[in-house]
């Protein structure tokens, strides 16, 4: 289990995050809850407040295959708490998912190798479920990491997602950037890549998005400094190509935007035992609103 408190320095609210999780049998069980606020400039602040409970069963548990299903409830409410009268809005939905994880991470390695990660997941919204929406939204997501020789590697990913009832909602799904936000995210889920371009700058009822990256090792010094509880374990490089679509009408391919750039990362230990991953890039976007970039972000793109 863990419990985080905070205060806001902007919103002048307190907040809290916790988790509790139970595996001594099947399936395993964990509840999330949260209470934040966050600031909305000259709209006050929205108070979001939600509690959430997924069961996860091994389907197959083996060396190199792992299966699972899961199914999970939320329940969120928002609420712009500095607007008298305004009326709260309310999300629950159930999502049923289905993972297959086959790639490896070895000692030496800088990215998971030699198989799969593919995930299938849909999420229903409804009045029942004590949502004030009623829509459905269907996920698909591919990754697979290919060995090239003894070190270097590409990685490879697919992903395409879709919305059912509701035809005037088309705020589904949005590209741009890194990764945000998860599939029980009604508005504006992005689950994909698009280096070189804003964040979120488009959105629609459905997506598709594919990225491919060359990783290439360029060091492994295995060492520390003096006495610092921090370890150099790995350099690299990358060179990554993106492309992203949202849209609510008929699907155009000339719509698609296009990204590449190239990327230097470290591996590196804290205090003995937590590993952190950080990645320094430089992406250009191809299409408007499409610029150069520069970014740094923990852990690697997928």
């Amino acid at each position: 289990w863990g419990l985080e408190l905070h205060r806001g320095l902007d919103t002048e609210r307190p907040g809290a995050r916790g988790f509790w999780q139970y595996d001594r049998f099947r399936p395993t069980f964990l509840l999330t809850g949260e209470d934040v606020t966050d600031p909305l400039g000259d709209r006050g602040r929205l108070r979001t407040q939600n509690v959430s409970l997924r069961a996860s069963l091994p389907l197959v548990r083996r060396l190199r295959v792992a299966q699972a299903l899961s199914l999970a409830w939320r329940f969120e409410r928002q609420a712009a708490i500095d607007v008298p009268g305004d009326r709260p809005f309310d999300l629950g939905g159930l999502e049923l998912a289905w993972a297959l994880a086959s790639a490896r991470r070895l000692p030496y390695s800088i990215s998971p190798v030699d198989g799969w990660r593919l995930r299938l997941a849909y999420l229903q919204e409804a009045p029942a479920l004590g949502s004030d929406v009623s829509l459905g939204k269907l996920q698909a997501q591919a990754r697979g990491y290919l060995r090239l020789g003894d070190e270097d590697l590409l990685a490879m990913m697919a992903a395409g997602g879709t919305t059912f009832g509701r035809p005037d909602f088309r705020r589904s799904w949005s590209v741009g950037g890194f990764p945000a936000g998860d599939l029980f995210d009604v508005v504006g889920s992005n689950p994909g890549v698009l280096r070189g371009y804003p964040d979120d700058f488009e959105s629609g009822r459905h997506f598709a998005q594919a990225a491919l990256e060359y990783r290439r090792p360029l060091l492994h010094p295995q060492r520390g400094w003096r006495t610092l509880p921090a370890f150099l374990r790995h350099l690299h490089a990358a060179a990554f190509v993106d492309a992203a679509h949202a849209w609510s009408g008929p699907f155009e391919a000339g719509d698609l935007r296009f990204g590449a750039g190239l990327a230097l990362g470290a591996d590196v230990y804290l205090g003995h035992g937590l590993p952190l991953t950080g990645t320094l890039g430089l992406a250009r976007g191809f299409d408007p609103p499409g610029d150069t970039r520069a970014y740094f972000r923990l852990g690697l793109s997928f």
